[in-house]
């Protein structure tokens, strides 16, 4: 797939440098975690530089598109890698367009966590609590305009492995018999189809989607092949929805799902997000206060199959309350913080973030996070302080 990427790139990239419809953007800079835990044989700090850049390619009916992502960690050779992301080109019609390439989606209402999220798989290289950060996935896709709505035929091909940090890091919570090596129900090629149909009410403020998936799942589960640990893939039937609504100052958000399975060892699943963000302007020195509460439910329908606690979902019965500081000044200075709490387990996340601009071009992120499992949970109670600064062009 490396070589294949590769080989698209330098095709490509002879028109990307001379063509007069070119543009780029991106950033480089590094980031720094101090990490207090309790765990043998793990690092207490995680260094590494990153370097996400993004070309544009314009034509009279389309454009190329390349972006990639590199990281280089101090101290974790399995986190030196780069990728592309986007890699694709796009045509443009009179009320439509078709993507061919490699590329990375966002779906989703909700604030801390979108279950309907299920276009790419998680880069676990990455923050594995960074649920925006992803691989890209191979597709081809047509969609159709209308005039407050647009439908999306996609598909997608080649389900991708998933790396982790190496034993010494806190993010590598799997045993050593683990391997990348993806076990699939079907071929590994097998598309994965999806049907979206997105739009908005003329009277109202209130944006909607609609989604139907045949094909891999997004979750996968564990189990072992012979000596090692793998993750399996499986196929599924998912129907899913989300929307959110502004009433005033005021946020309303969903989103909803529905999952039929064609494992044998795995439950069909429903999800279900509830949330609103309500916002008090000028306040606080003309700052603006958000006020957020999310509510997340997994349902399992078969006791007997592995549900969300077999399949890792940190989201089965989670309340989330956060806020959101918006300074309104010429730094676009901004405060995120927060709480999720298992209504099960009683396991809680803290977090807090800060991110502002100076001097224009750069871009500096300092953000506090702490882990409080229950006894006998795979994650440790952990503290990590990181400060992230970067040069934007």
């Amino acid at each position: 797939m490396k070589q294949y990427i590769m080989v698209s790139l330098w095709s490509v990239l002879p028109t990307l440098l001379l063509g007069n419809g070119l543009e780029y953007k991106g950033n480089i800079g590094m980031e720094a975690s101090y990490l207090n835990h309790d765990m043998n044989e793990k690092r207490e700090s995680e260094n590494a530089f990153r370097l996400e850049a993004e070309l544009q390619q314009r034509f009279e009916n389309g454009k190329i598109v390349a972006n990639l992502k590199a990281l280089y960690d101090l101290n974790d050779k399995e986190r030196r890698y780069f990728d592309f992301n986007d890699l694709y080109y796009k045509h443009n019609f009179e009320n439509g367009d078709l993507l061919i390439g490699r590329n990375t989606r966002f779906w989703g209402a909700m604030e801390f966590y979108n279950h309907t999220d299920v276009f790419n798989t998680k880069d676990w290289l990455d923050n594995p609590f960074d649920y925006d950060s992803k691989i890209g996935a191979n597709n081809i896709a047509y969609t159709h305009y209308f005039d407050n709505a647009e439908l999306s035929v996609i598909a997608k091909v080649r389900e991708e492995n998933q790396k982790i940090q190496d034993g010494e890091s806190v993010n590598s919570f799997l045993p050593p018999t683990y391997k990348d090596t993806l076990e699939t129900g079907k071929d590994r090629n097998r598309p994965t189809l999806y049907l979206k149909y997105s739009g908005s009410a003329e009277k109202r403020q209130l944006d909607y989607s609609l989604i139907y998936q045949n094909g891999y799942d997004e979750q996968r589960y564990l189990a072992p092949v012979g000596n090692e640990l793998r993750q399996h893939a499986y196929i599924v039937d998912k129907v899913m929805g989300y929307a959110t609504l502004v009433e005033g100052e005021t946020i309303y958000k969903t989103e909803l799902a529905y999952t039929q399975s064609d494992d044998e060892s795995v439950s069909d699943y429903a999800q279900i997000s509830i949330g609103a963000e309500h916002t008090l302007y000028g306040i606080l020195d003309k700052k603006d206060l958000g006020i957020l509460v999310e509510y997340y439910r997994y349902k399992s329908y078969e006791n007997n199959k592995m549900g969300a606690k077999e399949l890792g979902n940190l989201f089965a019965d989670d309340i989330a309350l956060g806020f959101r500081v918006s300074m309104n000044d010429m730094s676009d200075s901004e405060i995120l913080g927060g709480v999720s709490i298992d209504r099960d387990t009683r396991e809680k996340i803290f977090f807090v973030e800060y991110d502002t601009r100076l001097f224009e071009k750069y871009k500096l992120g300092l953000s506090y996070q702490h882990l409080a499992p229950k006894d006998g949970s795979v994650f440790k109670e952990l503290d990590r302080a990181m400060i992230e600064f970067g040069y934007y062009f």
